[in-house]
């Protein structure tokens, strides 16, 4: 695929209009004959299988009314008694009689003869009997004499004894009442009989062929065809078995067993679409695709074209606002999305030309500001040095409070304008002890304060003077009114979150400044602008999950912050 990275964007749309438009048609083409190739083959199975049932069908009416005529013609024993005597001309006749009225159902669909004990031939209903005996010791009557019902015996057509024209018998073994074998009922079907039994419930190109349970074949539809040849359709109705079915142009061979005595029945079916029709369709396929091909190459190079020239015009304007001409424009007459894209391009450059002359403007502006404030800017140190010369002269007229007063101020000023935006809750809390002394100083013997911080939290980072207006709260309305009153920070952590809280055992906080607190995100309030900062700066620091809340207690309030308890950051 790297040579397609390597094509040009003409070259590109190119081959993208082509393979759009061509390989839906050969996809399309494709589809659609293996779909109509496999619905052919969908229902030409769908009516294999029907005729298949229709002929189990036939065949199973076939051997149930062959045993209900042999239960009809020896239900009264006569048929037994005359194999004993047969001198008695008027028995004779009723057991004609009895015989033709019990094939009435099947007459046309096999012969029935009757055999002595002996083996010798009765009584039958064709007309040209090929043996007047069988063979009692093996054979159809050895079957016979050992099972009850009609026993079906596939004929070797290769035996002196057997007539060729017969495909089948069945044998039924005659008893009279006392269980003696007197005779034997002897049903032939011949190649005839299964013609006209199956004839019409499979189409003509179709063959059709039968085999016992042994899955020895006795009958095929194609009189013509030799043993290997019936073979090879049951080998590949086997090897259809195994393969789940077959596609293409290739035959159908299904298959199905008749449940009253398990005769399987083979249906071979032609191929619903011959190989020379397929092959016309491929043809026909390809040739339309060809001329598909020839239209989308004309079609493709005018689309290409149009899109790519300006495209091109595009990509060398952008070039040369690269290198800073911001003065080229592009001329069009286009009113597509090309076109409106050439348009704002060309306002785009007109815009950025405009923006970077204002943008060089204010850059002087900003420089002479600049100046300006460097100019009128104190310098910490003279505050520093102010601050100290008003400690020492405290010191010196023995003025204690003003001496403190300006160290603690110093303190506090020195964290306040310190570069580094986080210090650790140690360093946070000596800057609490600075601004406690002061306000002791303010504030005489009114208060007293206390922190309580485990050691292993004083290394935690927190951002600074998060707590000093916490506390400054606490003191000038917290303890506003009160002479003896108590501030106590203290902190905890629990799951990797750091809790700070202020408690202090004044006159409370009222109910609407606690919601104000509690809120998800308080606006600004007057008088309160310091409790709003450190909640602003906890959400932008560490998210919306971390933050303050204030709980009321029965005297006084308690302000918690909520933070991570990190003890290095790495990104502000």
């Amino acid at each position: 695929m790297k040579w397609i990275q390597n094509l040009s964007f003409k070259s590109r749309v190119f081959l993208a209009c082509l393979l759009v438009a061509l390989v839906p048609l050969l996809c399309s083409s494709l589809v659609m004959m293996r779909l109509f190739t496999a619905s052919l083959n969908r229902q030409s199975a769908i009516e294999g299988k029907l005729q298949l049932e229709e002929i189990s069908a036939r065949l199973t009416a076939l051997l149930e009314n062959c045993e209900r005529a042999c239960d009809t013609l020896t239900e009264d024993g006569s048929a037994a008694y005359v194999m004993i005597d047969n001198n008695t001309v008027e028995r004779h006749k009723d057991l004609y009689l009895s015989l033709y009225q019990a094939v009435q159902e099947i007459y046309g669909n096999a012969q029935f003869s009757l055999y002595d004990a002996g083996g010798r031939l009765k009584f039958t209903t064709n007309s040209n009997p090929w043996n007047n005996s069988l063979p009692l010791s093996w054979g159809l009557l050895k079957k016979a004499s050992h099972n009850t019902g009609i026993t079906y015996y596939r004929t070797d057509p290769y035996l002196s004894i057997t007539d060729r024209s017969v495909l089948m018998q069945g044998a039924y073994s005659l008893e009279n009442f006392r269980g003696a074998r007197t005779g034997y009922v002897v049903l032939d079907f011949t190649r005839d009989n299964f013609d006209n039994l199956l004839n019409g419930f499979y189409s003509s190109g179709d063959t059709l062929v039968l085999l016992d349970s042994h899955q020895q074949p006795f009958y095929c539809s194609r009189a013509e065809y030799g043993e290997k040849q019936i073979q090879d359709i049951i080998l590949h109705t086997a090897q259809m078995q195994e393969d789940n079915g077959n596609q293409g142009e290739a035959p159908q061979y299904l298959w199905t067993r008749e449940p009253s005595h398990g005769f399987y029945v083979i249906l071979r079916r032609e191929a619903p679409i011959s190989a020379p029709a397929v092959r016309t369709m491929g043809t026909v396929s390809f040739a339309l695709s060809a001329l598909s091909l020839a239209l989308c190459v004309m079609i493709s190079g005018a689309l290409t074209r149009s899109i790519a020239q300006p495209v091109s015009l595009l990509d060398k304007a952008m070039e040369k606002v690269k290198k800073g001409d911001l003065s080229i424009r592009i001329y069009t007459k286009r009113r597509d999305e090309l076109g409106r894209l050439t348009e704002r391009f060309n306002q785009m450059t007109e815009d950025l030309q405009k923006y970077l002359e204002d943008t060089v403007q204010k850059q002087k502006d900003l420089n002479q500001a600049t100046l300006k404030l460097y100019q009128t800017q104190l310098n910490p140190h003279f505050l520093y040095n102010t601050l100290d010369t008003i400690r020492w002269n405290a010191r010196i007229n023995q003025i204690p409070e003003i001496a403190i007063l300006a160290e603690n101020l110093a303190v506090i000023l020195r964290k306040s304008i310190s570069s580094q935006p986080f210090i650790t809750l140690r360093e946070e809390l000596e800057t609490i002890e600075s601004y406690i002394q002061i306000q002791k100083i303010r504030f005489t013997g009114r208060f007293l304060y206390e922190a309580e911080i485990p050691d292993q939290l004083e290394e935690c980072m927190v951002p600074k003077m998060i707590l000093q207006p916490l506390v400054e709260n606490a003191i000038i309305h917290g303890l506003d009114g009160c002479d003896n009153g108590y501030i106590c920070i203290y902190a905890a952590q629990k799951e990797g979150i750091l809790s700070i809280s202020v408690t202090d055992d004044g006159r409370g906080m009222g109910k609407e400044m606690i919601e104000w607190i509690n809120s998800p995100n308080p606006p600004k309030r007057d008088g309160h602008l310091g409790l709003y900062n450190v909640i602003y700066i906890l959400k932008l620091y560490y998210g919306e999950e971390y933050g303050m809340t204030a709980d009321e207690a029965y005297e006084g309030t308690t302000i918690t912050l909520r933070l991570p308890a990190q003890r290095e950051i790495t990104d502000v």
